[in-house]
């Protein structure tokens, strides 16, 4: 039976409408997503990712959208979700997931550079209290408020809890009232705001005080080394474009003028990363 002539235009509509979602499928499988943990604030961590991400978009010539995962533990989340591509992970997460999958694409490590100009591929965790406080040692901890960042956070929980056990305080039966603050800058806020009496962050924080800041704060214990945070891929990423982006990651420099940003990537032994698992 011949077709009508409405038959016929509803036929090329229908044609058009499926190729016009085609293309914008097209299109949308050319974003790649990257996702990193909530340590700073989003505009921080923008700034913090701008000259990676320009730089990974012209060489691959797809757009990167950048997500900030509500929590540490929403980032475990929209990974084995294969909801990302790419991920910067604390090394505590990294861990946890290499316990749970250990083919989980490692590219490669992050390397920082301070306000000053230097460059670290690890950092330190920090005990903090005021200048004028009486808090002195691990045993005056005992019955104090203290506040942590989250609970994934390696060098806002993980450590300077093992710290505590070290020095023969038990952290989850002698400190007093204790917050989860979740971003590093606000442990140091509560503390100057006198809301908590320790509080406990990574180094780069501390650094990144002015002067009469840092005065006004005292750090009562540091961290042996922690290796900075990790760039995973999605298992579900195509090998090849894995293997690119790892190597374009690996050549990454940032500019002389970037200051407080990420300086560049090496490779390290997942040892280091595994080994924090016997910390908990």
């Amino acid at each position: 039976m011949e077709e009508t002539g409405l038959n016929m235009k509803i036929k090329q509509f229908l044609s058009i409408v499926f190729l016009l979602c085609l293309s914008l499928f097209a299109n949308e499988k050319q974003k790649l997503i990257l996702a990193v943990n909530p340590y700073k604030t989003t505009p921080e961590l923008q700034v913090l990712h701008a000259e990676l991400i320009d730089y990974l978009e012209k060489a691959l010539k797809r757009e990167i959208v950048f997500v900030v995962s509500k929590d540490y533990n929403n980032l475990i989340t929209l990974i084995e979700q294969g909801s990302v591509d790419i991920a910067s992970i604390s090394p505590k997460l990294f861990a946890t997931l290499r316990l749970k999958d250990p083919t989980i694409p490692y590219l490669a490590s992050i390397k920082f550079a301070d306000a000053q100009g230097n460059v670290r591929s690890s950092y330190r965790s920090l005990i903090v209290t005021l200048s004028d406080s009486s808090i002195r040692t691990f045993a005056d901890l005992k019955g104090k408020s203290f506040g942590f960042t989250d609970v994934d956070s390696t060098s806002g929980y993980l450590y300077p809890r093992f710290m505590m056990r070290q020095n023969g305080i038990d952290p989850a039966k002698e400190l007093g009232k204790i917050y989860m603050l979740k971003k590093h800058p606000k442990v140091i806020q509560a503390l100057l705001e006198k809301s908590i009496d320790v509080g406990a962050l990574y180094d780069g924080i501390y650094r990144g005080l002015s002067n009469a800041e840092q005065k006004k704060i005292r750090i009562l214990a540091t961290s042996e080394e922690i290796p900075h945070d990790v760039m995973i891929a999605s298992k579900q990423m195509d090998e090849a474009l894995v293997t690119k982006i790892r190597a374009l990651l690996l050549a990454f420099h940032s500019t002389p003028s970037s200051s407080s940003s990420i300086a560049g990537f090496e490779e390290k032994s997942l040892f280091l990363y595994d080994r924090l698992r016997d910390l908990e």
